[in-house]
């Protein structure tokens, strides 16, 4: 094996292959824009060549042109001066052991060996810089979600999944490893819920159990409030609604008055509640998390993003709302609270939002007394053409539920081209997940 400065540098920062490739990834999008070359934003980094790397193992061309452009915008050196030998440092040694004499007939041990003990128990293989890195990384996340969705964003959150385990499997000061289980519990998070968009409910619970695991070994309540509604969201789309009702019900009982407890009253409790028929409890769960709302100083403003890990707007609630109000029936609030978030969601930039809520109000204007199914079902194909090329799971059911409004009119021309839209979206039911070879 032949020591490259690549290697060392890779060492010095303390990186696994999983954190090269999130800055990797960084890297090859910052180039493409830079250099107005798309293609960049598509080169990956595969294992064994990482490997070969960190073993010297490059032929005597080098790194292939478009890795080579990517290696040095990362590390702002050439791939000459990356693969070539370190630099000359001084060497660091460790000091020698104290020549004290151990006392006779004590088995102290010596001082040396006490100290060097010491350093061993207290040396943390976590760099403060890979713990910013995975809060970026869990950030950019969640910011990018809702425009490339579950399956484009599914690789990088198992990366940083992996890069965090592996960290936790090492040894840590009491705070980095605070930190670290707090951040493997919204990493965990975010893989759960992006499963219950995929439709791979099981796969969604799996990853909610390791969350709220996580969650609780640093006494996180936030974090596992946010677990319990990803699980009540999941068991909801499971058709298991008095389990769902169950789930939203225990985060609220962690802390009634925490922001959170908003998102588990008006998307878990009241949407369950609705499903089951309960329309009065359905009304008092959207009213406990309107008056909550109210109650807070400082909510985020527009439609949130679904995958956000902060409270819910009072939009988002109210577009929740919409939803459980269109289960029991009640049109008009659905068309009232539909009326107050148009604005906003028009000019959100979820596209997921906008063919939701959409979707909900054609449902309503079908199941209204005077159905309108022009109207409604020209709303449902705009929205269909809003929802992407791959819907996440919650669009392709609520379109399926229109199509089932509109069944009566089965003969009217609207309600097939309204079916062939629905056909055409490539949404593929939920099949066996991938395995995860190294966790």
């Amino acid at each position: 094996m032949r020591t490259n400065y690549f290697r060392v540098l890779v060492q010095e920062r303390r990186w696994t292959y999983e954190a090269l490739c999130i800055q990797w990834k960084r890297a090859r999008v910052e180039l493409a824009e830079k250099d107005g070359d798309p293609r960049l934003a598509g080169i990956d980094l595969p294992r064994r060549t990482f490997d070969r790397w960190m073993r010297g193992e490059l032929s005597e061309r080098g790194p292939r042109p478009d890795s080579a452009r990517v290696l040095e915008h990362l590390f702002g050196l050439t791939t000459a001066v990356l693969f070539g030998p370190p630099p000359d440092r001084e060497a660091v040694q460790r000091p020698a052991a104290s020549s004290a004499p151990v006392l006779a007939g004590g088995g102290w041990g010596s001082p040396g060996e006490i100290l060097l003990q010491a350093q061993e128990l207290t040396t943390s293989n976590t760099d403060p810089a890979l713990l910013s890195l995975a809060a970026e990384s869990i950030e950019s996340i969640v910011q990018r979600y809702e425009d490339q969705g579950p399956q484009q964003l599914v690789g990088e959150a198992r990366l940083l999944r992996r890069m965090v385990r592996t960290l936790l499997l090492g040894r840590q000061s009491s705070g980095q490893r605070q930190e670290l289980f707090s951040l493997a519990a919204r990493t965990s998070g975010l893989l759960a819920y992006m499963a219950v968009n995929a439709g791979h409910a099981d796969v969604a619970e799996a990853y909610c159990m390791e969350a709220e695991a996580f969650a609780d070994q640093v006494g996180e309540v936030g974090a596992k409030m946010w677990v319990l509604g990803t699980r009540a969201l999941n068991l909801y789309y499971a058709g298991e609604y008095a389990a769902s009702d169950a789930a939203a019900a225990q985060g609220i009982a962690l802390s009634p008055q925490s922001p959170q407890a908003i998102r588990l009253w008006v998307n878990g409790r009241a949407r369950a509640l609705a499903r089951q028929g309960d329309a009065r409890g359905t009304v008092r769960a959207i009213g406990r998390a309107l008056d909550l709302s109210d109650q807070q100083q400082h909510l985020p403003g527009g439609v949130t993003s679904c995958i956000s890990f902060e409270a819910y707007s009072p939009a988002r609630t109210l577009a929740n709302a919409v939803t459980a109000h269109l289960s029991t029936g009640d049109i008009a609030k659905v068309l009232e609270y539909a009326g107050q978030i148009e604005e906003l969601v028009e000019r959100s930039p979820s596209q997921w939002t906008r063919t939701l809520v959409s979707l909900d109000v054609a449902t309503a204007m079908l199941r209204q007394d005077r159905p309108d199914l022009e109207q409604a079902l020209s709303l449902g194909t705009q929205a269909l053409h809003a929802s992407g090329s791959t819907p996440i799971h919650s669009v392709w059911q609520r379109a399926t539920e229109l199509l089932q409004h509109a069944g009566k009119w089965h003969a009217e021309s609207v309600v097939r081209d309204y079916a062939s839209e629905l056909a055409a979206l490539n949404y593929q039911p939920a099949v066996q997940a991938e395995s995860d070879a190294r966790p």
